[in-house]
Order: structure tokens, then C-alpha cells, then sequence
């Protein structure tokens, strides 16, 4: 029911209910905000130690086909001195990225097997990962070289997991190049769905445009 007001005699109306689409907007408004707070309520650490070869393949699984967060990897032993003293800056790091990218610690001692996978020769080690794929890797104590990279690794991330709607595709095919039909344009963001690692039930295209 319409809450309502008198005003000169007549009955007029006081509120109108939000529309269907307003109410449907709102609710999924609601949803999100919900799944955002359980999402920090689960408080993924800042820094991550891996305790495991296993811990680490699943963690580096996971980001090259589920979310296409870069990793960030540590490789230190607490005898180093210079590992110790990038510690603090590696962890303030992580803070101040906080989502666009996965920190982890690799103790080289415990995880030696991880060590020689990786060809880890001196201490400490960062090496940046994208995809599964090593994009970066300094050696050293270097405050400068560890956000240059952090940087360069996230934004390459954010290029490369750009979603493109087929609406924008059709734009941009009919301003371009007319000649093809939308059948054509279909077919070629088909092939850039295919594309895409993990799972993609609804078939978008998600990569550098």
C-alpha cells in the first residue's frame, strides 16, 4: 500500500515503490555486500608461509585458473640477514596491495624441495609470478627492485583479465571493419572464450584487448 497525504482537499501519493529493476538492483547490491563481508571475515593472511610442496602447488593452482592473482614469492632462511631485514618491508608490501596479488614466504631450509625447483641460489630470492608462468625474480635485499616488480607483475595481471562483453566486440567490428556479420563476430569471440583457463560456464572472453 501507498502511504498517502492530504494536500488541498485531494488524496495524493506520499512515496512510490521502487521499481521491479530497482528492487532486483538492490538486492543484488544486498548479495554482494554480504558475500564481501564472509569473504573478509575469512581473513586470508597478508603473508602467506607455506608449509608444503603440496600447499604451494595447490596455492599456485588456484591463482592460474581461478582468480589470475599474481604470486609473489619469498624464498628465505631465518639465518639470512639481509632476508630478515626485507622481512618488515615485504609484509608492509603486501598490506598496501592488499587484493591485486598473493604474498607468500618460502623457507628454504624446510622446503628445500621448492628451493631446487625453482633454482634458488642465493638469499633472499622474490620471484613473481603470473599464470603459472615466472615473469620476474631478483636476488637481494632491493626495496626498489620489489615494488618495481610488484607493480609491473600486477598491472600486466590487470591487462591481461580484462572482460570483454560481445556487445563491445560488435561495436567495435561494425565502426572497423562492417564487412563482418555478426555470425563472424560470434565466431571470434567464441575462439577468445575458448581460450580462457579454468572454468567459463558462461562462456566470456576475458583477456588482453
Amino acid at each position: 500500500d501507498f502511504q498517502r497525504g492530504v494536500r488541498g482537499g485531494k488524496v495524493r501519493p506520499y512515496g512510490r515503490l521502487p521499481s521491479p529493476a530497482t528492487l532486483e538492483t538492490m538486492r543484488s547490491f544486498l548479495v554482494l555486500i554480504l558475500a564481501l563481508l564472509a569473504w573478509l571475515g575469512s581473513s586470508r593472511p597478508v603473508v602467506r608461509h607455506i608449509r608444503s610442496t603440496q600447499e604451494f602447488d595447490r596455492l599456485m593452482k588456484k591463482h592460474t585458473t581461478q582468480t589470475g592473482l599474481p604470486v609473489i614469492v619469498d624464498f628465505y632462511s631465518d639465518g639470512c640477514g639481509p632476508c630478515r631485514m626485507i622481512a618488515p618491508i615485504f609484509k608492509k608490501l603486501a598490506k598496501e596491495i592488499g587484493n591485486k596479488a598473493v604474498f607468500v614466504k618460502v623457507d628454504t631450509n624446510a622446503m628445500y624441495e621448492l628451493s631446487n625447483r625453482y633454482s634458488v641460489r642465493s638469499l633472499p630470492t622474490f620471484k613473481f609470478f603470473l599464470g603459472g608462468r615466472k615473469i620476474h625474480e631478483f636476488s637481494g635485499a632491493g626495496e626498489g627492485q620489489l615494488r618495481q616488480f610488484t607493480r609491473d607483475v600486477i598491472q600486466k595481471a590487470e591487462f591481461e583479465n580484462v572482460l570483454l562483453p560481445a556487445e563491445n566486440l560488435v561495436k567495435f567490428y561494425a565502426a572497423k571493419d562492417p564487412s563482418k556479420s555478426e555470425e563472424d563476430v560470434g565466431t571470434i569471440y567464441g575462439k577468445c572464450a575458448s581460450q580462457v583457463k579454468g572454468p567459463n560456464p558462461e562462456n566470456l572472453c576475458v583477456g588482453a584487448v
